[in-house]
C-alpha cells in the first residue's frame, strides 16, 4: 500500500495536515476555554462585589446583621442570576443561604484561612449538596469587628457546555478538513507527479530500446531540466545505438565480399573449374582480398582503441613539413602514374608543432591517399602550410569531382563513402577519414572540408603548436558529435 513514493507522500502529508489541524484546534481550544472560564471568573466577582456592598448598606441602615432581609436579598440574586449564595460566620457556621437545601452547609477552615489571604475562586469544586459542577468563590467582610464569608457557587454547566461545543468544532473541522483536503491534495499531488510518470513511461521505453520517445517541458524547472536531461541522453544513446547498428551492417558488408571472393576463387582452383596456368591470377586476386580484409581489421581496431580511449599520444614536437614531405613521397609511383603536379611545398616553412609522429603520419598518410585516389588524371594536389601564435594549419586539396553537401556532412562518418567513390575505391574500407577525425582530436585539433562540385575538394588541418590543455576521449565523438566540420567555398 505505501510502497510507492506517490502513496507514501500522500499518506505521510494528509496525516502531518490532520495532526496539525488536531493540534491548532486543541490550542484554541484550551485557550477559548480559559477566556470563557476568565469570563466566568470575572462575572462572579462582579457579583460578590454586588452582594458584599448590599450585605453592609444592611448594616450600616441598622448597625447590626439583618439576617432575613440579607436573606430575601439573596434568594432574589439568586433566582435573576442563578447564582447560590451563603454567607458564613466567623466559625463557618451558615447564617444565611439564598437556596432552599436542607442539608446542612459548612465552611470548613482551610477554605476561611485562603479567604482570609484573598478571595478564593475554584472551578469544578466539589460542594456539599451540589448536585453538578460548580465554580466556588469565597471572600470575606467585617462588619463591626466581626468576621463573616461570603461564598457564591456558580454552576459551570454553560462553561462545561462551551468545551463540548469546542470539542464537536474541532471534530468536525478535522473531518471536513480530511474530506476535503484529502482529494484537493490528491489531486494536486497527481497533477505534481505527472512529469514523474512521463519521465517513468520515457525510461521504460528506452529500457525496451525505444528511443524515439522525448519529453516536453512542462513549466517546473528542476523536472524540465530533469526531462531535458533525458532528451540528451535519449539522443546520445539512440546515436550510439543507430552507430553500432550501422557499424556491424557495414563491416558484415565488408567483410562479406572478400570472403566470397576468396571462397568462390580458392574452390575453383581446388576442384579444377579454374585452370591451372591461370591459378597465379586468381591467387593475386585473393591474395588483394585478404589484404583488404588485414586493412579493415587494423582499422577496427584502432576505431575501437580511439572509442574507449586507451590510445594515448606521445607527444613530441617534430617538423610538420618534413612529415608531410616523407608520406608524400610513399605516393611517388601513384602520382607518377596519373600524372599529377604536386604544388606549394617549395614556399612551405619549417613549422614545429608537438605531436604523436606515428597518428599524425597516418593523418597525412590517409588524407594524401584518399586525395591522389580521386584526383582527376593530370590533376594537381596542393599542400600549403600557415602558422600562427597558437596553431598550424595544413591545408591539403585535389583537383576532382568535388564533393556536394550532402556528401561532405558524411566524409568522416565510418565506413561512408560517396556513390562517386564505390566504383573507383575498391581497395577502401571507409574508415580513412574516421580514423583521421579521431586521431586529431586526440591532438586537440581540428579537421575540415570544403568543396566546389567539378572543381576540387580541400581538407584542412588544423593543429595547436604546443599541447597544453588534456585530450579528450575521442569516444565521445562516436556517439554523433563530430569533432570535424564541412564547409563549402572557394579556396582562398
Amino acid at each position: 500500500m505505501l510502497k510507492s513514493v506517490y502513496s507514501r507522500i500522500f499518506y505521510f502529508c494528509t496525516i502531518i495536515m490532520l495532526f496539525a489541524s488536531a493540534i491548532t484546534g486543541i490550542a484554541v481550544m484550551v485557550s477559548a476555554n480559559r477566556r470563557y472560564e476568565q469570563e466566568v471568573r470575572d462575572e462572579i466577582e462582579d457579583s460578590a462585589q454586588v452582594i458584599l456592598s448590599t450585605i453592609r448598606n444592611r448594616c450600616t441602615e441598622i448597625n447590626t446583621l439583618p439576617v432575613e432581609q440579607i436573606r430575601e436579598d439573596l434568594q432574589s440574586y439568586t433566582m435573576t442570576y442563578n447564582i447560590d449564595c451563603y454567607l458564613f460566620a466567623h466559625d463557618g457556621s451558615c447564617l444565611v443561604r439564598s437556596d432552599i437545601g436542607v442539608m446542612e452547609v459548612h465552611l470548613n477552615e482551610p477554605l476561611r484561612l485562603q479567604a482570609d489571604e484573598e478571595p478564593y475562586c475554584q472551578f469544578g469544586a466539589d460542594a456539599e449538596g451540589a448536585t453538578e459542577s460548580v465554580a466556588r468563590y469565597v471572600e470575606y467582610l467585617d462588619i463591626d469587628g466581626e468576621r463573616y464569608y461570603l461564598m457564591l457557587m456558580y454552576p459551570i454547566a454553560k462553561l462545561e457546555d462551551f468545551s463540548q461545543n469546542l470539542i464537536m468544532v474541532l471534530v468536525l473541522t478535522v473531518l471536513v478538513l480530511g474530506l476535503v483536503g484529502a482529494p484537493l491534495f490528491y489531486l494536486n499531488t497527481s497533477q505534481l507527479l505527472k512529469p514523474v510518470s512521463r519521465i517513468t513511461y520515457a525510461a521504460e521505453a528506452y529500457a525496451k530500446g525505444d528511443f524515439s520517445v522525448r519529453l516536453q517541458p512542462q513549466g517546473d524547472s528542476e523536472l524540465d531540466y530533469l526531462a531535458a536531461t533525458m532528451n540528451r541522453m535519449a539522443d546520445f544513446i539512440d546515436r550510439n545505438e543507430r552507430s553500432r547498428k550501422n557499424f556491424i551492417s557495414n563491416v558484415s558488408h565488408e567483410l562479406k565480399t572478400p570472403m566470397t571472393t576468396i571462397g568462390g576463387f580458392v574452390d575453383g582452383i581446388l576442384d579444377g573449374a579454374i585452370p591451372q596456368e591461370r591459378s597465379t591470377e586468381y591467387l593475386q586476386v585473393v591474395s588483394s582480398e585478404v589484404q583488404r580484409m588485414t586493412r579493415l581489421i587494423h582499422s577496427m581496431l584502432n576505431i575501437s582503441k580511439f572509442e574507449e580511449g586507451t590510445l594515448t599520444p606521445a607527444f613530441k614536437r617534430l617538423e610538420v613539413t618534413d612529415l608531410i614531405i616523407q608520406t608524400l613521397l610513399l605516393f611517388e609511383q601513384k602520382a607518377e602514374a596519373k600524372h599529377l603536379s604536386v604544388e606549394g611545398l617549395e614556399t612551405a616553412a619549417p613549422t614545429y608543432i608537438e605531436a604523436d609522429r606515428d597518428l599524425l603520419q597516418q593523418v597525412f598518410y590517409n588524407l594524401t591517399e584518399n586525395a591522389i585516389k580521386f584526383v582527376n588524371e593530370g590533376g594537381t594536389l596542393l599542400l600549403e602550410i600557415h602558422s600562427s601564435d597558437t596553431h598550424a594549419e595544413i591545408h591539403l586539396r585535389n583537383t576532382g569531382e568535388g564533393l556536394t553537401e550532402e556528401e561532405m556532412s558524411h566524409v568522416f562518418e565510418r565506413f561512408y563513402k560517396t556513390d562517386a567513390s564505390r566504383g573507383k575505391d575498391i581497395t577502401g574500407v571507409g574508415l580513412g577519414l574516421s580514423i583521421v577525425s579521431r586521431i586529431v582530436a586526440l591532438h586537440n585539433g581540428t579537421v575540415t572540408v570544403k568543396s566546389v562540385p567539378d572543381e576540387y575538394t580541400e581538407f584542412v588541418l588544423s593543429l595547436p603548436l604546443r599541447q597544453i590543455a588534456k585530450t579528450e576521449k575521442p569516444a565521445e565523438h562516436a556517439a554523433g558529435e563530430n569533432p570535424t566540420e564541412t564547409k563549402k567555398g572557394e579556396y582562398s
